[in-house]
């Protein structure tokens, strides 16, 4: 059975009100959504607070709620959307909205890959090469290669054409090769980089 099929299958029962389902897709997909809502913001209790409102907000829809074939793009679109608009209410976090948030793409699994194979220097030189980069490219980053979005679900996620992701994407990757090459990091680092490549 194809992975869509079975989203497919375990989507419908659950807006039919299975518990099964609703387990099935709460364990598969809470890790994934908890990471992500730390991107946008550090406030992890706001974060595990809009996950469970979500899914609340899910079970009260049941049938009212649109047929999907990939349940985690689904869930992170909604996650992001309710994140945006809590952020954004939220005059604390008013700065951090959009283009100005503090999208972090450097989570710690990454960041010990790191740390275990280079020296603290090349660390520092890749976390401000990273940084130089749009909050919109840090993010797409994180979409394709930790969350395996495709480029249509990042388009679709930022309701732009899969070109714009694409022409962002591949900005992205050669600014970090430019940066990586005439700061002279290491060989482990740039081939990190190029591995990102399409």
């Amino acid at each position: 059975m194809s992975e869509s099929l079975k989203n497919h299958i375990i989507w419908d029962d659950f807006r039919k009100g299975s518990k099964v389902a609703l387990e099935t897709i709460y364990e598969d997909n809470y890790a994934s959504l908890y990471h992500y809502g730390l991107k946008f913001t550090r406030d992890d209790d706001l974060v595990k607070d809009l996950i469970h409102e979500l899914f609340i907000e899910l079970i009260d829809s049941g049938l009212r709620l649109s047929m999907t074939d990939n349940i985690r793009f689904y869930l992170l679109k909604a996650l992001r959307n309710k994140l945006l608009k809590q952020l954004s209410e939220n005059l604390k976090y008013a700065n951090k909205i959009g283009d100005s948030a503090e999208f972090n793409i450097i989570v710690s699994i990454e960041r010990q890959l790191i740390i275990k194979e280079v020296e603290e220097e090349a660390q520092k030189r890749v976390i401000a090469a990273i940084k130089k980069l749009s909050v919109k490219q840090q993010e797409i980053i994180y979409l394709r290669f930790y969350r395996d979005l495709s480029y249509q679900e990042i388009s679709a996620l930022f309701d732009v054409n899969i070109q714009t992701v694409r022409n962002l994407m591949n900005r992205a990757i050669n600014s970090l090769k430019d940066d990586f090459q005439s700061n002279k990091l290491n060989k482990n680092l740039i081939l990190f980089v190029l591995s990102l490549s399409i």
